[in-house]
């Protein structure tokens, strides 16, 4: 599967340690923009996170799309038009307002919670793994995605 992701998806995920393990699973791409925003941004406020997520690029576990876009393209713009070149099979994120504009355009996207049941579900990890890394995500994804992902969790016999 082929993800595209937004930089708050991408930023959970580093902060909650699950972001090398969802990356080498999935390929994932991010915006050129968004690489500017994490990494870029990041780096010039002390944030370790920036340095982490470099590291995963400079490490081919992320890869940067989307150079030709202009600095005035936020990140939610060039993340749809990148997805509309048709490389990519869902977008990742739980920004409340991209996720309402996605689905009014039909784009499909992943929640970070259902990014880790789609690994429990399709046998890439066992239950005890994906409840410990959604609880380790509790405190960066809002209680209604945590809810959601751990109420799939407990329902797979």
């Amino acid at each position: 599967m082929k993800l595209l992701m937004d930089a708050d998806c991408l930023i959970k995920l580093t902060k909650a340690g699950l972001k090398e393990e969802i990356c080498r699973r999935f390929g994932v791409d991010i915006p050129s923009i968004v690489k500017k925003e994490v990494v870029d941004a990041g780096k010039s406020k002390g944030l370790s996170d920036a340095e982490l997520v470099e590291k995963n690029i400079q490490n081919d576990i992320i890869q940067v799309t989307g150079k030709g876009f202009s600095a005035h393209v936020k990140g939610d713009q060039a993340l749809i038009e990148i997805f509309k070149q048709g490389q990519y099979d869902l977008i990742a994120t739980d920004d409340a307002k991209l996720t309402r504009l996605l689905k009014s355009m039909s784009i499909p996207y992943i929640l970070p919670g259902l990014l880790i049941y789609s690994f429990y579900q399709t046998d890439i990890i066992n239950k005890g793994t994906a409840l410990h890394w959604l609880e380790k995500l509790s405190d960066f994804i809002s209680e209604d995605e945590y809810s959601m992902a751990k109420f799939f969790l407990e329902e797979k016999s």
